[in-house]
């Protein structure tokens, strides 16, 4: 049986160790870096055991803070289904004091405490996962799954997708995954990467090459940090945003000793006034095809709201269908595309509102 774990944890760098240990284990993992991404991962898949640094931030780009951890790790004990699921807590050398080891095992519900870096000999992070899976009778085939989990829209996968560049911002499949020049080394990266050569292929360039290019001062060690922080934000925002599952090692910035970093041949760029580009963007299965006969209920309430009222948000197709803010979302982001509605005003205040 194959076991699917999901870590928390603030460091892009510890992500990529955790999953490396866990496949040595044969198992899979999703990796997020702050408590919003992992509610939402927590709301749609199902885990086997979960990995969680206490000294995590509440959204991306926030302060990390012990306590949010500690208050994750008694939301996740309170959720039907993870009443008894393994919960082993990752935790530096600084913060591993007597009296936080109590608390998270006595009052927050821990199944068991590891230290970062994690050892190699003794109390190592393999070990405690399969004690902890051990304990719970999860080692035995079809212990994993659990009752009460919502089933509905599962993530579908990046099959491809049209990256867009404007002054401001990047997007993927509409989602912006990456700000203005003011966004710092990854947008220089990306400015880099987009470009093709000759044969039609995106460029290639090793470490050092690009830091050279980009005017990285820390080198190779710079840029590689830079696109482990950003392929995990881009799996989280896609499928936060569109409910897409991205593979952040094979899907976005591919990265081998032959080749260098590129751009995955998935991906088509173009500049935003440019015309679309004719290879299919990906868009979830499922979604509405052009023809107005095949919207869903969600999506017809949406536009006979906007006809009665002429605007809309997103919770309130949620509060209507009682339905997730991931689904809402791409059935607004089909009549988007579909060019019957568009977004007027800021992201977090701004409304849905039909094309005239």
């Amino acid at each position: 049986m194959t076991f699917h774990a999901l870590a928390i944890d603030d460091d892009p760098a510890i992500l990529e160790d955790v999953k490396d240990r866990l496949e040595c284990l044969g198992h899979t993992c999703d990796g997020v870096t702050c408590m919003t991404c992992a509610r939402e991962h927590l709301a749609t898949n199902t885990y086997s055991y979960i990995l969680l640094d206490l000294q995590i931030p509440v959204r991306y780009g926030r302060k990390s803070r012990i306590p949010n951890g500690q208050s994750l790790l008694r939301e996740i004990r309170s959720m039907k289904g993870y009443e008894d699921i393994p919960i082993i807590v990752m935790t530096t050398h600084g913060h591993d004091s007597p009296d936080l080891a109590v608390e998270v095992f006595r009052c927050d519900g821990a199944t068991d405490f590891v230290k970062k870096p994690f050892p190699d000999e003794g109390h190592t992070l393999e070990k405690a996962i399969r004690d902890a899976l051990d304990a719970s009778g999860r080692s035995r085939p079809g212990a994993v799954k659990r009752s009460g989990l919502a089933t509905i829209d599962p993530p579908q996968p990046f099959e491809c997708g049209e990256m867009v560049f404007s002054p401001s911002r990047v997007e993927l499949c509409e989602v912006k995954i990456c700000g203005g020049p003011e966004s710092g080394m990854i947008r220089r990266i990306l400015d880099e990467l987009r470009h093709t050569n000759q044969h039609g292929r995106f460029v290639r360039y090793d470490g050092s090459e690009l830091a050279r290019r980009i005017g990285c001062e820390r080198g190779q060690n710079g840029v590689a940090e830079a696109v482990a922080a950003f392929r995990t934000h881009v799996c989280e925002v896609m499928l936060d945003e569109a409910n897409i599952k991205v593979d952040r090692l094979h899907d976005i910035i591919l990265n081998d000793r032959r080749y260098g970093y590129r751009l995955a041949s998935k991906i088509t760029v173009r500049d935003a006034n440019d015309p679309p580009s004719t290879k299919p963007v990906a868009i979830p299965s499922g979604s509405a095809a052009d023809d107005d006969s095949d919207l869903n209920p969600r999506q017809r309430w949406a536009l006979d709201h906007l006809a009665k009222h002429g605007q809309l948000r997103k919770p309130e197709i949620v509060a209507e269908f009682n339905c997730s803010p991931t689904t809402a979302e791409r059935d607004l982001r089909d009549l988007r595309r579909r060019g019957q509605i568009e977004f007027v005003g800021p992201a977090k205040t701004g409304h849905w509102s039909s094309v005239t």
